[in-house]
């Protein structure tokens, strides 16, 4: 019987991890398309804002275009600050390695029709072992600074 209930464990726990890790994969390639839209659209807009203060001489549309033009730099720090491309990817590679385990799970038990205490404890093996594995790498991510933009007057890395 103690198989039985650590094969269900198993399989609520990977059910579960799988569904959290979907959505925070979700949540991040979310954030980043976010980021990158508002980025991309600010700097059109600060550049139709210069052409049009230019062409109509309405000097009171520089004071939108400088809040503009300053978004953009908060949103472009806030996502370096966030690292959504990163933890997408981090988060994608673990959701993806989960399912594998899930179905691996699933094939044996489907084989054999049921599994062995030592087969399940190295199905748990591995399922601690990518939770773990995830934990480092994401501590990594948060650890390490975000490599920095060259400013296009020096070429230089800031640093």
């Amino acid at each position: 019987m103690a198989e039985k209930e650590a094969l269900e464990y198993l399989e609520r726990e990977l059910a579960e991890q799988i569904t959290g890790f979907d959505s925070s994969r979700i949540f991040y390639r979310n954030q980043l398309f976010r980021f990158t839209m508002a980025t991309a659209f600010l700097s059109a807009a600060t550049t139709v804002l210069i052409a049009v203060e230019k062409i109509i001489g309405f000097k009171e549309l520089s004071i939108i275009t400088l809040i503009c033009s300053a978004s953009i730099a908060v949103i472009a720090a806030w996502d370096q600050f966030l690292r959504s491309r990163e933890l997408w990817i981090q988060k994608t590679d673990t959701w993806m390695q989960l399912q594998n385990l899930e179905a691996n799970v699933k094939y044996e038990k489907a084989k054999s029709g049921q599994l062995a205490q030592a087969q399940i404890d190295t199905f748990y093996d591995r399922f601690d072992k990518i939770l773990m594995g995830e934990h480092e790498a994401w501590k990594k991510v948060r650890i390490e600074q975000p490599p920095r933009s060259q400013t296009p007057e020096s070429g230089n890395q800031l640093g």
